[in-house]
């Protein structure tokens, strides 16, 4: 494209709103609350509100790290930059590398979702006996997507504020109701909206193993929280803006999640939230008291999931471009528009993988995985049709393989910071990267556990769980040899490397 020549983003035109927009939409917490909390509920049940918490300190130690950094490397890069300075140079495209991936893949996965809830959501409000098929509005966020990204930037992260303010809002009124109405009758605390035993697992019947499986979820959910980071060459004031964004969207989150699934812990009964919450991807519009509350929680997920695949892509498409200005990735990955300077290269190239992802795992798999995965012919996932199924399935599977490789990056990042503090003799720098690189350690365990443990004896493991690990060490192995390949034949972009950004 002839109209896509410049390497420069839009300079300093964003705001501390801007940059938390970013942060917060990434997170998803309309999304996340509903789906995500799911996930890490398949084995942390009713202690999934533990789970959560510990999520939230890690994701603060991680954060802390990401701010000491951003302090004085305002990069689009962000990860990539930190770690490429802070450790070294492999390890920084390692970073990237992986990020960039992981980050693609929860676009794809949360579009994907984001057409799962719509379609729940329209059969549910007309009453429909049949469903519209989530692949239609998978399409449709597609489009909404590539129209948000490539142009005004600044249009695209108000959006986001304003949308996720509302789905926000929407969920905190449902989980107040769903507490004050107490756990439903028949349950062991029946009419009781106080049980601390979501937050000890002997109390809510679950193991430690399960708790650290929804740790791994819980810090999913938490993934974004650093994207403000990537806008860091666009935003006003950076050495300020960026931390306060990245450590503020973690509190906010955290305070939010806690709420969210103690609300569902609640609504299905603490000790007997290992069974039904596992059988319900709904989650908290599961418990819903109401139909018009249970419609408001799925509006709420669809939502935040349209604003979460924009803000994901826009991380993404900044690391791509980020790798590519400095020469380590295609050079045109590292083009902006001469008018909109917006990376146009990598939002194309990412927008093709999304709807290639999706589909491609459709294709490589039977309907009898896809109602496996969701937790078997035992509950309400065996009975949606295949017009809504797929999309649940496409979210759950891609969102579980990309998080190891998230996970990874945070323990890279952790070292980094530890590297770098020893290096300008910085304690507490020391202490905050060794705090993220045993929370990216344990997060990193938690989300391979269950591809070599049986969830339950006899239950087996699907083998495209148990590939999982595998494929995050031949995603990381293809990036070494990449890395490789550019130090030996490419020694001036290599030598580059982490250092073309725009201070400004």
């Amino acid at each position: 494209m002839s109209d896509i020549a410049s390497a420069s983003l839009l300079r300093r035109r964003l705001s501390l709103p801007d940059v938390i927009a970013q942060s917060v939409t990434v997170i998803a917490p309309g999304m996340s609350g509903a789906f995500l909390t799911y996930l890490a509920a398949t084995k942390a049940g009713g202690a999934t509100p533990l789970a959560f918490v510990l999520a939230m300190l890690g994701a603060l130690a991680v954060g802390s790290v990401v701010s000491e950094f951003g302090k004085t490397m305002p990069s689009a890069g962000s990860l990539y930059t930190y770690t490429t300075a802070g450790l070294s140079k492999t390890a920084g495209f390692a970073v990237g590398w992986l990020y960039s991936i992981a980050f693609i893949i929860l676009a794809a996965a949360v579009l994907a979702g984001f057409g799962f809830f719509t379609s729940l959501l329209i059969q549910s409000m007309t009453n429909s006996t049949t469903f519209v098929p989530w692949w239609i509005f998978f399409i449709i966020g597609l489009a909404f997507v590539a129209l948000m990204s490539m142009f005004n930037v600044r249009v695209s992260t108000r959006s986001q504020l304003l949308f996720t303010a509302v789905s926000v809002a929407v969920m905190v009124i449902c989980a107040l109701w769903v507490i004050g109405k107490g756990s439903p009758a028949g349950t062991a605390q029946a009419g009781k909206s106080i049980d601390l035993g979501a937050f000890w697992p002997s109390a809510a019947g679950v193991k430690w193993s399960g708790i650290i499986f929804g740790f791994a979820f819980g810090m999913l959910s938490f993934t974004g929280f650093e994207a403000g980071a990537v806008l860091a060459e666009e935003t006003e004031n950076p050495k300020h803006n960026i931390p306060r964004a990245v450590i503020g969207s973690v509190i906010v989150g955290g305070i939010f999640y806690i709420l969210i699934t103690y609300a569902t812990s609640i609504g299905f009964g603490v000790r007997e939230a290992a069974e039904k919450w596992p059988g319900s991807a709904a989650g908290l519009a599961a418990v819903a008291s109401t139909k018009t509350l249970s419609n408001l929680v799925l509006f709420a997920a669809a939502v935040s999931s349209l604003f979460c695949g924009l803000g994901v892509h826009t991380a993404a498409s900044r690391f791509l471009f980020a790798m590519g200005r400095e020469r380590v990735l295609p050079p045109t990955l590292g083009k902006t528009h001469a008018t909109w300077k917006t990376p146009w290269n990598a939002i194309i190239l990412s927008l093709v993988l999304y709807a290639v992802l999706i589909w491609g795992l459709l294709l490589l798999t039977g309907s009898g995985t896809e109602i496996a995965l969701g937790g078997g012919a035992k509950d309400g996932v065996a009975n949606l049709p295949t017009s809504v199924r797929g999309g649940l399935y496409t979210f759950g599977y891609w969102a579980t393989l990309a998080t190891p490789a998230v996970m990874l990056v945070y323990l890279l990042l952790g070292c980094a910071g530890i590297r770098k503090g020893r290096a300008d003799h910085n304690q507490r720098l020391v202490i905050k990267g060794a705090l993220a690189a045993i929370t990216g350690l344990v997060a990193v365990y938690g989300s391979v556990y269950y591809s070599f443990v049986e969830a339950a004896p006899g239950a087996g493991i699907l083998t495209i769980v148990k590939a999982i690990p595998w494929v995050t060490l031949v995603l990381l192995a293809i990036g070494l040899a990449i890395a490789f390949y550019v130090k030996s034949n490419m020694k001036t972009a290599w030598a580059e490397m982490g250092t073309v950004f725009e201070e400004g």
